[in-house]
């Protein structure tokens, strides 16, 4: 009767040291979700956040800057033909095509908050390997590159054009003289330095701004797609 006893305690206390081991691993497991599932929420914000900067640096900045640059590059071309005495303009016109051409390089400021916040909670709360290498390199290298260039080109507008115009031109005239226009039109360092800021604008344009901008259009699908993945 006692080995019985001792038998039926035994199975009792290993039933009894079973329950309260899974009770542990289904209370780990629990804790396990909440922590996996608390994470995916902060990555549903950060990600919700990051696709509002990028389509607000597309409508404030690319968008706009794109067009200015493709405004200038079009009137460069007609003061192309003057220079060229391939055809006549009036001094409405010119003065129009010369001052879209010597007015002033866009300056890019990109809404980079969201990707800062990632990046000090952690980039890896990120969890898409794909997705997160596409926004380490659109914010460590591709806006980096961006405003490094144009910011060269600002300099450059404002040391080698800006004071020739200034100093010969007088800007309040519309349209202005003819004489200012002949002096732009003769002066080497005018027609020298503007095809230079033109073919600047042109790289900017061509091999920064339209890839960067598909870059950032194909970046906000993807993470529509992965917020859609995450909910």
């Amino acid at each position: 009767m006692e080995k019985n006893k001792t038998e039926k305690y035994f199975k009792y206390a290993i039933g009894e040291i079973l329950l309260v081991v899974i009770g542990i691993l289904i209370a780990l497991s629990i804790n396990n979700w909440n922590d996996v599932n608390k994470q995916r929420q902060k990555e549903v914000v950060y990600l919700t956040e990051l696709k509002k900067g990028l389509e607000s640096d597309l409508k404030a900045e690319f968008i706009p800057a794109i067009r200015i640059y493709k405004n200038k590059k079009n009137k460069y071309e007609e003061l192309k033909k003057f220079y060229d005495n391939t055809e006549t303009f009036t001094n409405d016109s010119l003065t129009e095509y010369f001052r879209t051409c010597f007015g002033s390089e866009w300056d890019f400021v990109f809404n980079t908050a969201a990707f800062e916040n990632i990046k000090s909670t952690g980039i890896d709360i990120i969890s898409s390997d794909s997705l997160r290498s596409k926004i380490s390199s659109l914010y460590s290298y591709s806006y980096p590159n961006i405003r490094e260039v144009n910011q060269n080109y600002i300099r450059y507008h404002d040391l080698q054009i800006t004071p020739i115009i200034f100093d010969n031109i007088n800007l309040n005239n519309n349209p202005w003289a003819s004489s200012e226009l002949d002096f732009l039109k003769n002066s080497i360092q005018i027609s020298n330095r503007l095809r230079h800021l033109q073919g600047k604008r042109a790289f900017l344009l061509n091999r920064l701004l339209f890839p960067v901008q598909t870059i950032i259009e194909s970046l906000i699908n993807d993470i529509d797609l992965e917020l859609k993945r995450l909910e």
